[in-house]
């Protein structure tokens, strides 16, 4: 392999790490473990109690979100999936490719598909949430996604 070819394959595989750091800051840090607190630590509030806690909720209001909550959960377990199996694909290519490999580039493709499609989900998410807010809930949710994307990991 020569040498131009060993540093495209290293921004290649560099260019999905970062990808896949973002998409998990985005969805996994950023919604403080969204769905997934309820099985994993229970001191760390999810973004649905936080929103509860914060947000002073209707009755009402929870009846419309609910449903966009666990549309939005649905299709973020498999999106999660999808990033998932892509990365397991990566890291077989990797070892077995060659930096113009049509099985390590689709795999890569694939990848940056799965978590550009989770971080555009969960934008739409917060939007189609916000819709649903008075103007002071809505501002709340809106400083607290500024807050947990500016926060240090």
């Amino acid at each position: 392999m020569t040498s131009r070819g060993k540093w495209l394959l290293i921004s290649a595989v560099f260019s999905a790490v970062l990808a896949g750091g973002t998409a998990w800051f985005v969805t996994d840090w950023v919604l403080h473990r969204h769905g997934e607190s309820h099985a994993h630590d229970q001191t760390e509030p999810d973004f649905h109690a936080w929103m509860h806690e914060h947000l002073d909720i209707t009755p009402e209001q929870h009846e419309i979100l609910e449903p966009i909550e666990a549309e939005f959960e649905q299709q973020r377990v498999r999106l999660r999936g999808e990033i998932r199996a892509a990365g397991l694909e990566v890291a077989a290519a990797i070892g077995e490719a060659t930096v113009n490999d049509a099985r390590l580039k689709s795999a890569l493709e694939r990848l940056n598909k799965s978590q550009g499609d989770l971080q555009r989900m969960t934008l739409e998410h917060f939007f189609a949430m916000k819709r649903h807010l008075r103007p002071a809930q809505a501002k709340r949710l809106l400083e607290w996604t500024h807050d947990s994307l500016a926060r240090e990991p």
